[in-house]
């Protein structure tokens, strides 16, 4: 699959049982990986990471920080990178984040290779260029725009995913069906008990499904200045949710939530039938596996803090039967009245 980029175009490739290694043994590389995998699949990847070739990040939110980013950085000036050094990410969205943002400053940009390892990874972040990092306890306060040259998507790594993050892949699955109409989110559904076993013909299916829906938006609207808003469906709550919980809830499962939040408030403003409200709030229920839920005053809170939030409104999108919007007129008291009556169900 190529990703049209004004940037430059990249390609997305599948492959099988970890056949993309040898096809990533550059000469002058340098590998960033998440910690679980380089302890989980090392030996798999065999001589891809040599010594002093690699950084292993400890993947969690307050490591996607400008700090990481340079720690990196010095490591590779140590090596005498130089502007041909291909530097390779092996990781979930975090991993992807600070790699991104490495390769954009570094030499003014160098080439950088994705291999995504968790499945909201594979069905969301990996493409579209972005990268986002927390700076001075504000989330995605920096970011940048820079594509990768590859996306090796290889389903093997899902193996060893946890319930939870694997749960966190299939919110994104369920977002993108529901954006693309009634036939694609029927047809999800009943996929869902195969993709829940872990059958990789169809869980292979809905990942490439997911990413061509993206790969439509992102090439329209490449630096989110207009249609590609439309991804944040469910998002604007998902953050707030995540922030809630100081990410106890992963992005995944909180996104599931607030597309829950999302419909609820589309309901109550007659944008929505309840019956296909109920409906996806089932979905969202069986891929939602969390011990507790924050306040609907906390959510609210972080929510305020959103830097869409202006003249006491929230900008959120918004389900109107069939298709998405952008509104921006949702008040406190819609958003208090929808996160009590879901965060009470979940």
């Amino acid at each position: 699959m190529k990703i049209r980029s004004n940037i430059k175009d990249y390609e997305v490739r599948f492959t099988k049982d970890f056949g993309f290694v040898d096809d990533l043994k550059f000469d002058n590389r340098y590998v960033v990986i998440d910690r679980v995998i380089y302890e989980k699949y090392g030996k798999v990847l065999g001589d891809l990471l040599q010594e002093g070739n690699h950084f292993i990040m400890d993947v969690k939110e307050e490591n996607k920080t400008l700090r990481t980013a340079t720690d990196i950085i010095d490591r590779m000036t140590e090596l005498r990178s130089k502007r041909n050094t291909k530097l390779i990410a092996i990781g979930g969205g975090i991993v992807q984040d600070v790699s991104c943002f490495v390769a954009t400053v570094l030499y003014r940009g160098i080439d950088w290779y994705l291999v995504p390892t968790t499945l909201l990874a594979q069905t969301d972040s990996c493409i579209g260029s972005k990268s986002s990092i927390n700076y001075c306890d504000k989330k995605n306060l920096l970011g940048t725009f820079y594509p990768p040259t590859e996306i090796v998507i290889d389903l093997g790594f899902l193996e060893t995913l946890s319930r939870r993050d694997y749960y966190s892949g299939l919110g994104e699955i369920l977002k993108c069906s529901i954006m693309q109409g009634r036939e694609v989110y029927s047809e999800m559904k009943g996929n869902l008990s195969r993709v829940l076993s872990g059958d990789r013909e169809v869980l292979s299916h809905e990942i490439e499904r997911t990413l061509r829906f993206k790969k439509s938006v992102i090439e329209v609207d490449e630096f989110d200045r207009g249609i590609r808003n439309i991804m944040n469906y469910g998002h604007t709550f998902g953050h707030a949710i995540e922030s809630a919980t100081h990410y106890i809830i992963p992005h995944g499962q909180a996104v599931s939530i607030g597309i829950a939040v999302a419909n609820e408030i589309s309901v109550m403003r007659g944008l929505l039938p309840i019956e296909y409200a109920n409906d996806i709030f089932k979905i969202v229920k069986d891929i939602t596996n969390v011990e507790s839920v924050p306040s609907a005053d906390s959510v609210l809170h972080f929510m305020r803090s959103d830097k869409k939030y202006k003249g006491g409104k929230h900008t959120c999108i918004l389900l109107y039967g069939d298709h998405v919007e952008k509104v921006d007129d949702v008040d406190d008291k819609e958003v208090l009245e929808a996160v009590i009556r879901i965060l009470g169900k979940i």
